[in-house]
């Protein structure tokens, strides 16, 4: 699996973790939810054109 892959598959989940914090204000978590939508589209079309499973994903 690329380097890529896994640097993508890493900020997906650093953004779902990052957006579960306390205080954070609606303005940011508008902005973040939204890039989270852009990266895990981006990770999608990744594993569409590699042909990696999802079952591959949660095996990292």
């Amino acid at each position: 699996m690329s380097s890529y892959y896994r640097k993508m598959q890493t900020v997906k989940h650093a953004l779902q973790y990052y957006l579960t914090r306390p205080n954070v204000n609606e303005k940011d978590l508008v902005r973040e939810k939204n890039l989270l939508k852009q990266v895990e589209e981006e990770v999608e079309i990744y594993q569409e054109r590699h042909h990696i499973s999802k079952k591959e994903e949660t095996n990292e």
